[in-house]
């Protein structure tokens, strides 16, 4: 049958409202990416660290009922997970004077301990499974649309350049807020069931919102950038090895300079490592006591990547549609 003789027929089916088309572009790239076993096991581990320290919560528990002393004993064992773990160190004030203040309120004492084992999840384990996860699924998602003509078919139905970008990033952002709020969340809601009574969540209620603002801290720069470097290569594997370039070796140059540096200019060489900058941003929102040394330069630098990483982004996805 010709094809002028069927001729144009009404849809008579379901139609999504324009702001919310961007959710098939991000339901179709969760769908691909959950296909990837590596995937399946890079979140097992992403959520087994927050089991664990959900056991330290129910030990601290136990033994600050049973002994009021033991409470000290697990707040030095909270100083010594975050001492470890800091960047330089000048960069944060004495805990152990934080420690004394606050060991006479029990509540208080609770809140640090807390605030230790978050600020630990989000220092150590969870950066080590972030960077690999998106090494895997975001690199394809940009680049192998300009390489398979892709941006035809998408902008071919009545789907902006910014519902594109939005479906692309609220993909990203669902793997990344799983390794990076869901542990945290879940060991906080652990930490309150564990404890003798829900009345602790007067005292650790602004926990969740630095939880939520802490992930965001990691979530959107990553995001952005990530979604970058995919817009810049038409080959996925360009746009991979960018990505753990940036991250290997920032890290090796802060190795590299902290060698040599000085009280005055360990800002600008914690700021080589964007491991070291999130490490620093992530501390210093879980517990604003745990000051940081020039945390504006931290933040203004993370705002910047995301600022920059999105112009890129947009100007590379117009580029296809210019004519």
């Amino acid at each position: 049958m010709p094809i002028h003789n069927p001729g144009y027929r009404p849809w008579h089916g379901h139609t999504a409202p324009l702001a919310t088309r961007w959710v098939v572009i991000a339901e179709v790239g969760i769908r691909r990416a959950w296909l990837s076993s590596w995937l399946r096991r890079m979140m097992f581990f992403a959520w087994l660290p927050a089991c664990v320290m959900g056991f330290m919560v129910l030990l601290y528990e136990q033994t600050s009922a049973n002994d009021p002393t033991a409470a000290r004993t697990m707040l030095g064992m909270s100083r010594m997970l975050i001492e470890s773990g800091s960047s330089a160190s000048d960069s944060f004030a004495d805990l152990e004077t934080l420690i004394d203040r606050r060991s006479q309120s029990p509540e208080r004492e609770r809140h640090l301990f807390w605030s230790a084992l978050l600020t630990t999840l989000f220092r150590r384990s969870q950066p080590f499974i972030l960077i690999p996860m998106l090494g895997i699924i975001v690199p394809p998602l940009i680049s192998q649309d300009f390489r398979s003509r892709a941006f035809l078919l998408y902008f071919s139905r009545p789907i902006t350049r910014l519902q594109y970008i939005l479906g692309k990033a609220a993909c990203v952002m669902f793997f990344a807020a799983t390794v990076t709020f869901g542990p945290a969340i879940l060991l906080f809601i652990t930490a309150v069931l564990l404890s003798p009574s829900l009345t602790v969540l007067g005292s650790t209620w602004d926990l969740s919102l630095r939880i939520v603002a802490a992930s965001l801290s990691i979530i959107v720069p990553c995001t952005c950038l990530s979604l970058m470097l995919s817009s810049l290569a038409s080959e996925s594997r360009y746009a991979s090895f960018s990505w753990f370039a940036i991250w290997i070796f920032g890290e090796l140059a802060w190795t590299t300079a902290s060698q040599a540096a000085t009280v005055g200019n360990h800002v600008v060489i914690s700021c080589l490592s964007l491991i070291r900058v999130f490490n620093d941003v992530t501390a210093w929102i879980l517990d604003p006591q745990l000051v940081v040394n020039d945390i504006q330069t931290r933040l203004v630098l993370l705002a910047s990547i995301s600022a920059v990483s999105l112009a890129v982004l947009y100007r590379r996805v117009s580029a296809p549609l210019q004519v």
